[in-house]
């Protein structure tokens, strides 16, 4: 594990602080996972994704 800072937009981290604590994991756990369905995404669908094609946080 690399420990690192990341800067988002508050909307942005507003929405990724109400599903972790409704997943009640952290906020960390939940970006990986976002990170993961991403990547399986691609992998599926290949090429760039779109961000209106993602799952909503």
């Amino acid at each position: 594990m690399v420990r690192t800072t990341i800067l988002l937009p508050a909307e942005v981290h507003q929405a990724l602080r109400i599903e972790a604590i409704k997943k009640k994991v952290s906020m960390g756990e939940l970006i990986v996972q976002k990170l993961k369905e991403l990547e399986e995404y691609r992998e599926k669908y290949g090429g760039v994704v779109k961000g209106s094609d993602l799952p909503p946080f």
